[in-house]
């Protein structure tokens, strides 16, 4: 769907991401992984090859999110995965 202007805007469940059923495996290629830490605010990128390299290819991201831990403070609670989507041509 285009905007008066233009602009791209995403149609309903396009480009939506359940958590709860979304794998290591199932997630398209083009998505990248990053952790926020809410209480110091820190962010940093996953590699997800290598985590699903540890702990199966059928991790869900829900569990993914449970596991974070902030390797600046050492919180482990309350921490945001985050999905990015890379641009592609």
């Amino acid at each position: 769907m285009k905007h008066r202007r233009s602009i791209e805007l995403a149609s309903p469940g396009r480009h939506a991401v359940e958590i709860e059923k979304e794998t290591l495996a199932t997630l398209p290629q083009w998505f990248v992984l990053h952790a926020h830490c809410r209480t110091c605010h820190h962010e940093a990128s996953i590699d997800r090859w290598e985590i699903a390299r540890r702990h199966g290819h059928d991790l869900s991201l829900a569990n993914l999110a449970k596991r974070l831990k902030c390797q600046g403070c050492g919180n482990r609670s309350d921490n945001l995965l985050l999905l990015q989507k890379l641009p592609r041509d």
